[in-house]
């Protein structure tokens, strides 16, 4: 079992639709497969203005290559599973990050590891 947060923007560059797929390289492969099954949280990343934090939640059913982009996959969303949250969730407040447990060991937010 795994537990995976999906990076989605609107203005995103990849073939997403989130109640339906998740277009992502190759190079997240292992880690989406460990999600198979299993509920998944959207997140907009904080780089986008008006940002909804983590907004939603769906099921993964199945990962599949995309044959119209190579060394791309699709996560397929389980359907009738999307929820959007009623209230978002922010990642941060004034004061620090929500969820501490995203930061590295000096305290910050690493690349390494971190959400798809």
């Amino acid at each position: 079992m795994g537990f995976g947060i999906f990076i989605h923007r609107s203005d995103s560059i990849y073939d997403d639709s989130p109640a339906e797929r998740y277009q992502f390289p190759s190079q997240y492969l292992g880690r989406v497969e460990a999600c198979l099954g299993d509920w998944i949280i959207y997140y907009e990343p904080r780089k986008v203005a008006a940002t909804r934090g983590y907004f939603a939640i769906a099921k993964l059913g199945e990962v599949i290559p995309d044959r119209k982009a190579p060394g791309m996959y699709l996560a397929l969303i389980e359907p009738g599973t999307y929820l959007d949250f009623i209230n978002p969730v922010s990642f941060s407040n004034a004061e620090r990050v929500i969820e501490r447990g995203l930061l590295n060991d000096d305290g910050r937010i690493s690349g390494r590891g971190s959400p798809l």
